[in-house]
Parts: C-alpha cells; sequence; structure tokens
C-alpha cells in the first residue's frame, strides 16, 4: 500500500513537466504562399536566387521534391483549404471558386471579392484548419492572422475565428484590417499607412532587376528574336483602373505584404506570447503584363525580387524570434499556365477551353432534343451544373440528361472526359480520386478534366483548370523548429504535411492514420 502511494505520488509531481512537454512548440507558423508557382520555374530560377530567400529554406530545412495536389478545382481556395484542414473537398467542402448549392437553390461563391459575408464564407468550410485545431488544445491565446494584397482566396487560410486579416486597399493604397475595429494596440498599422501615403507608391518604374539577355524567355528565342526582344519598363501610375491596381500585380506588392508582416510583428506580441500564432502571407507571381511563356521575364523579374524579399523575412525572423522557435512553410496557392510557346513543345496541342461559350453551346444542344429552357445552369472550374428544376418538371431523367451533355462535352476540343456524377454520389468507395472530389449537396451533374497543355481561362479570383488538374505537382519547403533537413522523393499529397505537424506539436489529426510516415522532424531525444 505504502509503495503504491509512493508511486502516485510520484506520478502527480510529474505530471506538471509531462504537461508542458506535451505542449510544446514554435512560436509562430508562418504560411509563405505564392499565388502562381510550379517546380520547373523554381529549379529553372535556383541557381539565380539568392543563398538567403528559397535557397535558405530548401537548403536548412525539408524540401518536398514530389508533394502534389489531388484537388481537381483549380481554385486557390480549394488547394490551401485541403492544405490548412488536412482534409479532402468531400470533407471540407470547398469544391471550387462556386458552386450551385442544392440545398438553398442558388449559386455560392466561396471568397466574394469585396470581402461580403467573411461570416459566411468562413463557415463554408466543414473541417477545422491548423489554428482550429491549436486554439482548441493551446487556448485563447492562439491567434489567427493573415496578410494579401488582393487575394479574397486567403479566409480559407484563417480557420473559424480569425483575429487579424489585413489586405490593401487599391484605390486608397493603404492596408485594411477586416475583422477588428481599430484600437491603441493597432497605431502601428496606423503609422504604417501614414508613411505609405508619404511614399511616391504611384510614381515608381518597374524594369528587370538584372541584364535582360540572363532571363529565361530571353535565352529560348532565336538570334533575330533576340534582337527584337521587349526591354520591359512599367509606370506604376495609369489612367484605367484603381490607382493602385497595377501596383498590386507588381513586384512591389511583395514588398509591401513583407514590409508589413515586420510592421505587425515587430510593433505587436504576435509570436511572443507563448502559444502558437498562425500567419499566412499572399505573395504574387503573376504580373500584370504577361505572356504564354515557361517563365515570362517579368515573372521571372517578380520571383527574383521576392526571393529577396523572403531573405530578409527570415533574416528578421531569425533575429526577432529565433531561428529554431518559428516554422515557415512555403508552397503555391495555384499552378502556373501551361506552356504556350513552341519551345519543346512539338506535336503537342494547346489552347484555351472557353467555359462560357462551351456552356451557351451546350444549352443550344440540349434545347433542340428537349425544347426552350435554360438547361444548363453554369459551368466553373471542372464543374458542370445542369437544371435539375427543369428536367423534372419535363419528366427527364437526370442519369440520362447527364450522359446526353457529357456525350456532347466530349467532343469539344480541349475536353478530355466528361463523367455524369449521379451514380459517382452513391459509390460507397471513398478513396478514389473522384470521391475525394465529390461533397453530396455541392456536387455537380458532370466533372471534366482538360486534356494535356489546355487550360480554361483564368476567373478575377485565380482559378485557372488545367491538364493536371487532380494530380498536380506543387513546391514545398518546410524550414525551421525541429525540422529535419533533407529533402523527400516519394510522392506525397501535400494536405498529409498538416497532420504531420500537429503531431509533432501533441495533436491528432484524424487523416494521420492516412499519412505517410515522413521523417519531417528531428527525432525526440
Amino acid at each position: 500500500m505504502r509503495r503504491l502511494f509512493v508511486i502516485c505520488l510520484i506520478l502527480l509531481l510529474t505530471a506538471p513537466k509531462a504537461s508542458g512537454a506535451e505542449r510544446s512548440g514554435p512560436k509562430l507558423i508562418l504560411f509563405i504562399l505564392i499565388d502562381e508557382l510550379n517546380n520547373e520555374q523554381l529549379l529553372l530560377l535556383q541557381p539565380k536566387l539568392t543563398s538567403d530567400g528559397f535557397n535558405r529554406i530548401s537548403s536548412q530545412g525539408m524540401r518536398f521534391m514530389s508533394a502534389y495536389s489531388a484537388d481537381l478545382s483549380g481554385y486557390p481556395g480549394t488547394r490551401l483549404t485541403s492544405f490548412y484542414t488536412g482534409t479532402t473537398p468531400s470533407v471540407h467542402g470547398i469544391v471550387g471558386e462556386q458552386w450551385y448549392d442544392k440545398k438553398i437553390n442558388h449559386y455560392v461563391e466561396a471568397a466574394p471579392p469585396n470581402y461580403f459575408d467573411t461570416d459566411q464564407t468562413l463557415h463554408y468550410n466543414q473541417a477545422q484548419s491548423v489554428s482550429d485545431y491549436l486554439k482548441s488544445f493551446y487556448g485563447p491565446g492562439v491567434r489567427s492572422a493573415a496578410i494579401s494584397i488582393e487575394a479574397p482566396w486567403m479566409w480559407h487560410t484563417v480557420g473559424y475565428r480569425p483575429d487579424y486579416f489585413f489586405s490593401f486597399n487599391t484605390t486608397y493604397g493603404t492596408f485594411e484590417e477586416q475583422i477588428s475595429a481599430t484600437t491603441p494596440e493597432q497605431q502601428w498599422l496606423q503609422r504604417f499607412n501614414e508613411n505609405l501615403l508619404r511614399s511616391p507608391l504611384r510614381q515608381r518604374q518597374w524594369g528587370p532587376l538584372s541584364d535582360i539577355s540572363t532571363y529565361t524567355e530571353y535565352q529560348y528565342l532565336s538570334a533575330n528574336q533576340q534582337q527584337a526582344f521587349r526591354r520591359f519598363l512599367y509606370n506604376m501610375h495609369v489612367r484605367e483602373g484603381e490607382p493602385f491596381e497595377r501596383l498590386a500585380a507588381s513586384p512591389y506588392a511583395n514588398t509591401l505584404v513583407r514590409d508589413l508582416a515586420v510592421s505587425f510583428i515587430a510593433g505587436t506580441d504576435f509570436g511572443k506570447n507563448g502559444t502558437p500564432d498562425v500567419l499566412s502571407m499572399a505573395f504574387t507571381a503573376k504580373p500584370f503584363s504577361s505572356n504564354g511563356s515557361l517563365l515570362p521575364a517579368e515573372k521571372e523579374d517578380m520571383l527574383l525580387r521576392l526571393d529577396r524579399d523572403v531573405a530578409s523575412l527570415i533574416t528578421f525572423l531569425d533575429n526577432e524570434l529565433g531561428k529554431d522557435q518559428y516554422l515557415v512553410v512555403l508552397t503555391a496557392a495555384t499552378d502556373s499556365a501551361p506552356d504556350h510557346s513552341s519551345s519543346g513543345r512539338a506535336g503537342v496541342t494547346t489552347g484555351v477551353v472557353e467555359f462560357k461559350k462551351i456552356s451557351a453551346l451546350l444549352n443550344l444542344y440540349l434545347m433542340a432534343i428537349h425544347g426552350q429552357g435554360k438547361w444548363v445552369l453554369g459551368m466553373h472550374d471542372h464543374m458542370v451544373f445542369l437544371n435539375r428544376q427543369l428536367i423534372a418538371e419535363k419528366g427527364l431523367a437526370i442519369d440520362e440528361m447527364q450522359q446526353l451533355a457529357a456525350r456532347f462535352l466530349m467532343d469539344v476540343a480541349g475536353i478530355d472526359r466528361a463523367l455524369p456524377t449521379h451514380h459517382l454520389v452513391f459509390d460507397i468507395n471513398t478513396e478514389t480520386l473522384l470521391s475525394n472530389n465529390l461533397y453530396p449537396s455541392r456536387s455537380p451533374d458532370l466533372l471534366i478534366s482538360l486534356q494535356s497543355g489546355w487550360q480554361s481561362a483564368v476567373t478575377e479570383a485565380g482559378t485557372r483548370q488545367t491538364g493536371r488538374s487532380g494530380n498536380t505537382p506543387v513546391p514545398l519547403m518546410i524550414r525551421g523548429w525541429n525540422v529535419q533537413p533533407g529533402a523527400w522523393f516519394e510522392p506525397i499529397e501535400h494536405r498529409h504535411i498538416t497532420p504531420l505537424l500537429l503531431k509533432q506539436m501533441g495533436l491528432v489529426h484524424p487523416s494521420i492514420l492516412k499519412a505517410p510516415l515522413v521523417p519531417l522532424f528531428k527525432p525526440e531525444r
């Protein structure tokens, strides 16, 4: 009995220490999200990058050489929701930029560009995000924040209870905080905006950072083409559009995002309050002027400059928080457009699939068979929605109408497959690519895929469907807190990173059972 008492006493005395060990974690989890980037572009640029930016994250951290996204949607918010929640669209429900919700019988936009009804946007997601798990475990001290220029899809990164969302106003040229009212604690933001208003942002010009002959696009040209190659020099001040619209799609936008993050962390206790905070930063690699080559000169220049911005940001965080006290995750929100230039494309057809035109043609085709009516509600991303109410009124079978529409779409140039979903929704096999991308109440009538080299016209939100959707390689690097430096060459779906990260912090994610055993973190001693 006395021995049992001694054992219980020892357990009680050591319990607080064990609890403290379980709740160890980084001061800050920083997500660097580039709106449009692929591995090929990174490899082409790697010799030109500094040693302190992307290359520092890669060399001092873990680089996933074969990470990929299995999301069929080309919407940035879908990929990021899968990444942040560690689940598939069949679980989190963000199946695309917009969908027709059968429960409420109208179209839903996942994240409106004007930040209208953001509460509803946050609750379209049906799965917990990284910050939600951390807040449940560590308590309300955990804070979630996002910084972007013009990226409404960043709302999908902040969880159900975000604390800060900073966005750039292209009319006034200042940053706005979309969640909380201005408080004395946010005086740093007021000072930051005052400095912005005094700076000559619109008087800037954008030209090449390096000799134009060293740029990838130039090197692929013939001698005659090189002589006629553009020497770009752009003014940030234009008469059309919003006053700061052009600047928002230039490398200067990335510098502003970096500067705001530095001011935010330096001017507050974010990342310094004893619990892990989460900061997501959206950088752009989509210049306002570009072409269809693998790596246009303007895009390359943006990435070279972004590399320097990232380098200075990491140096600041190393000094402010400590090199091994925070975690940085770098990835891309979407894939870049397929290469539409002639280099290396012999025998491969390319083109743009115009969904609006095809939707109208499909509607005419169905009218010719079944009479007047709006048979097609819309065609977006990888989804086609038919008018089920009209189909029912006409006494037609939905599965037959889906098959009829599919046969028509299969004959359209650029479309590889058109798959009816009537039977897929009831498929008991829940581990297929198609079932993982279907959320029953938001599922379309047809799923479409494009042929290799083809793409859809890009939307304002950055949604672009390509022939690689569903198996899209994703750049992914992780550096910092407890990370084991190295490279992982085996294929890994990018969403599995979240369960692995949470496991290292003592949290159990439902998807951890399916995550591969990757030595992302150093073994405990």
